[in-house]
């Protein structure tokens, strides 16, 4: 993005512009989560790779968002993003 601008190639006696806009790619998943299974009692954790850093994350179970609780550690460091749900029940399922 920050090689958007207006060019120019000036030979003095005439001039040629172009304006150019740089589209960022879309972030992507790089590595998807995996299926977990933990007996009652354990944390478990969530994990995915994304294609960039610092993307804005949204964790979600069953179609309902999560947010960072007792139960739910949100994390991200880099492009992995993290899902820790402590201290799991047979409901976490």
């Amino acid at each position: 993005k920050t090689d958007a601008g207006l060019y120019t190639c000036d030979i003095g006696t005439d001039v040629a512009k172009s304006k150019v806009s740089v589209q960022e790619k879309p972030t992507e998943v790089t590595k998807q989560l995996e299926d977990k299974t933990s007996p009652a009692g354990q944390d478990i954790s969530l994990s995915c790779e994304l294609s960039k850093p610092d993307v804005n994350i949204r964790w979600y179970r069953d179609g309902k968002a999560l947010r960072k609780s007792q139960k739910y550690d949100l994390q991200q460091e880099g492009t992995r993003a993290i899902l820790i749900i402590r201290d799991s029940t047979v409901k976490d399922s």
